[in-house]
């Protein structure tokens, strides 16, 4: 047992035990943190980042750096076919619990607002988003749907809603108690509050890149159990929920987990979960036999050619830079598609957008095992033909 930094988000205990160390190298000026311990809560049973970033850290991150302003590359909205059926899917779900199309509907942590449009195309019209990041709000209005620049952490000027929605968002809010104030306090007496994040407890079954779900952004790991459990504690009444598979991209699925919920009037009790930290060491396991197996492919590679390009510079990126060969290789460039990383400095070295690279005639690491193939064909479009070098097998 060790003092936490940052108590359990749920119930406050700083009984926790570390169980494993997450590094990054980050961006010049990144607000968030380099690194962390994931943290197993001894009361409760939840996991999360023990993380000493405040949350105006993060909303500030998501306001200026959002990697989800990018319609074509970020989720949450409409361009990809995946994503709106994803939306869509979500919509009828809270529209099977409202049926008025008069409802009143926030959703907190909008995205390019693809939920909400979903929502309007069933036919309700009372909608608004709200968003840190003012790009993602402007992708929002221009889908017909009021929105507006806010978060968790500032106040609502307006008046109590029939449904709060909070998808994919809590698992990124540093101090969830406040959260629960602030949605109940956003909830009409008789609303229903959505909730929806990742399903920690069946990491294990998904995993593509080591610790992919361990990043910068996601410092709240989430059962269904510690999802009532946070409920619970603050006077919510749980409906109905369950789990669901979603697509993280059009091949890629990815495990969720729901509560639909009113305010209730009593604080409920804790049930521990006892299933969750074994099931993230199992994650935790098999993350580094990945990043092993990865490691031994960037040990050969750079064996013939220390001076690469990296393509890609997401959370798998900002990890090989910190825990793998990669921390000790030249690198030439780095390259990203998202307009958002364009200009930036990571490791001394600007970020550049693809067409740039036409000038390197290094080896091109793709820094991405979920995208690697899509990032293949798109640079032999381009023309180029630079030696590639895979982090695992086509």
């Amino acid at each position: 047992m060790q003092r936490p930094n940052r108590p359990c988000p749920i119930c406050s205990s700083v009984d926790i035990e570390a169980l494993h160390a997450q590094k990054f190298v980050l961006t010049e000026g990144h607000p968030l943190s380099d690194g962390y311990q994931v943290a197993a809560c001894a009361f409760c049973g939840f996991v999360y980042a023990d993380t000493v970033v405040p949350q105006e850290a993060y909303d500030r991150f998501y306001a200026r750096h959002s990697k989800y302003e990018d319609k074509t590359t970020g989720t949450g909205g409409v361009e990809n076919e995946w994503d709106r059926k994803r939306m869509e899917e979500t919509a009828r779900q809270v529209a099977d619990f409202l049926k008025e199309p008069d409802s009143s509907i926030l959703d907190v942590g909008c995205a390019n607002g693809g939920l909400l449009k979903a929502l309007k195309d069933l036919g309700y019209k009372n909608l608004l988003g709200i968003d840190p990041a003012p790009a993602c709000v402007e992708n929002t209005r221009r889908l017909g749907v009021k929105a507006e620049v806010g978060s968790l952490a500032r106040p609502l000027d307006h008046r109590p809603f029939d449904c709060v929605i909070l998808s994919h968002t809590l698992e990124h809010v540093q101090d969830i108690t406040s959260a629960a104030q602030w949605v109940r306090a956003a909830m009409k007496d008789d609303a229903i509050f959505y909730i929806e994040t990742p399903d920690a407890a069946r990491y294990v079954d998904f995993v593509d890149a080591p610790f992919q779900d361990f990043n910068t952004e996601h410092i709240n790991h989430f059962s269904i159990a510690c999802l009532e459990n946070f409920l619970g504690l603050h006077r919510f009444e749980p409906v109905a929920g369950g789990s669901k598979i979603i697509p993280a991209s059009a091949n890629k699925p990815y495990p969720a987990i729901y509560w639909f919920a009113k305010k209730g009037r009593k604080q409920r009790a804790i049930k521990k979960d006892e299933i969750l930290r074994a099931q993230i060491e199992a994650y935790i396991r098999r993350s580094r036999s990945i990043l092993n197996d990865i490691n031994a492919r960037l040990n050969a590679a750079l064996s013939t050619s220390r001076r690469v390009i990296v393509w890609g510079t997401g959370q798998l990126a900002m990890k090989l830079l910190a825990e793998s060969a990669l921390a000790d290789a030249e690198i030439a460039a780095f390259v990203d598609s998202n307009p958002i990383h364009h200009g930036k400095i990571l490791r001394g070295t600007r970020i550049l957008p693809p067409e740039a690279v036409r000038e390197f005639e290094e080896p091109i690491l793709i820094s991405s095992t979920l995208h690697q193939q899509s990032i293949s064909d798109q640079i032999r479009a381009m023309g180029l033909g630079n030696p590639l070098i895979l982090l695992k097998d086509s």
